[in-house]
């Protein structure tokens, strides 16, 4: 199991990450097997995983051991100790309301809560690490990168995928950066933040994402399935106060009050927080492939309120389908991936958030043209070009090429 099945005369890589497959929907679990599967057919590709599929827990759910996902080779490694989420919650709100001044023994204990801790996957980097050509890193956020990454610094690549959260400012990611001999970044603005706050990387490339061709969509199935008639917004995600579902939910509930024939709500993803019975609220939980494109071809608009984001998949997806998309205006990421697009618009608080939907709902060719220049920008978002930038960065970073 633990060795890599490598062709001698192909680059070899490893891609590691906290938690790995279809069951994950987005976020850059769900990117890093995007580059998985593509890479693969340029290259022999082992991702490094964890058996986990609970990020709150870390406790094991997938079977340890080999697999495979197209092209590409897993090796799933159990975690022997789950998170303690009361622990973990607690020693952060010690540590992180003053992060730049927590002792080294705080952060260190703070990552070790932090997780997931898997010694399986820590000795495979030690004794195998040496058998790839390089080793992306993905995010710089969990134990997988700031307790592996060191272990194969030589050839050691980081895509960070930094937001403006508390833990940036934490001590401990010094050591990790440095130990990463090159980066690669979802957006500028990721490689500004990034930049400004390790001093590193301001040279490195922006390999984003790309986007496939949306396939048919049948908006009137998706409906049926999700129980909702006439307009409605869309949020596709984990449905998690950490991603601003709190504050959207507190934005909507004020269009409902303010705008006769207020749209829908559909929160498409699965759920960590309780959420209020509302009859303008639709939660199906997480929704099949075929569902998620005809909720996105026939949305009013895709809505994001997150404030902590490197890269959003799901704006590229919306705008593939020619949907115009509403983000937070405090984010700035997704507020300059918009910029880039033309393909939405952003709000800062819930008298905004009433006046764009209003915007939207009233005057249908605004919304038509934002949806038009948005598809055109994800168009362009080919996925060679994405991965020709990202195979350079990898090969460049290897020792051994």
């Amino acid at each position: 199991m633990d060795e890599p099945a490598a062709h001698p005369d192909r680059f070899r890589l490893a891609i590691v990450v906290p938690r790995y497959g279809p069951e994950i929907g987005g976020g850059i679990e769900a990117l890093a097997r995007m580059y998985a599967t593509r890479l693969a057919a340029r290259m022999d590709v082992t991702v490094l995983t964890t058996c986990a599929l609970d990020y709150r827990t870390w406790r094991d759910h997938h079977p340890p051991g080999e697999s495979r996902d197209g092209d590409a080779t897993v090796l799933r490694f159990p975690v022997p100790e789950p998170r303690d989420e009361a622990t973990f919650d607690a020693h952060s709100a010690r540590v992180l309301p003053s992060p730049g001044r927590a002792s080294r023994a705080d952060q260190e204990r703070w990552m070790d809560l932090q997780g997931p801790n898997s010694p399986g996957l820590m000795a495979h980097l030690r004794d195998h690490g040496a058998e790839y050509d390089a080793v992306l890193f993905m995010p710089y956020l969990y134990a997988t990168t700031v307790r592996g990454i060191g272990l194969v610094a030589d050839r050691a690549v980081m895509q960070p995928a930094v937001h403006d959260e508390p833990p940036l400012a934490l001590g401990i990611f010094d050591d990790a950066v440095a130990h990463a001999r090159g980066f690669v970044f979802n957006t500028p603005e990721e490689r500004d933040r990034f930049a400004a706050r390790f001093g590193r990387g301001a040279g490195d490339p922006v390999v984003g994402a790309g986007i496939d061709p949306p396939p048919a969509a049948d908006a009137a199935r998706a409906r049926n399935a999700v129980g909702v008639e006439g307009d409605y917004l869309l949020y596709l995600g984990r449905v998690d106060p950490s991603k601003g579902v709190g504050a959207l939910l507190a934005a909507h509930e004020r269009l409902v009050a303010d705008v006769p024939g207020a749209p829908a709500l559909v929160l498409a993803g699965g759920s960590v927080m309780d959420l209020p019975d509302h009859p303008w609220l639709r939660s199906p939980g997480f929704v099949d492939d075929a569902t998620k494109h005809g909720l996105l071809a026939g949305a009013l608009a895709l809505v994001t309120a997150s404030p902590f984001e490197s890269l959003s998949l799901v704006l590229l997806e919306a705008w593939s389908h020619g949907r115009p998309t509403l983000c937070a205006a405090g984010t700035d990421v997704l507020v300059g991936q918009t910029r880039r697009a033309g393909g939405g618009l952003w709000f800062a608080d819930p008298d905004e958030y009433v006046e764009c939907v209003d915007l939207l709902m009233r005057q249908p060719p605004v919304a038509w043209a934002l949806g038009r220049q948005g598809r055109r920008f994800a168009s362009a978002q080919a996925w060679p070009a994405v991965i020709d930038r990202l195979e350079a960065a990898l090969r460049a970073a290897s020792p051994t090429r």
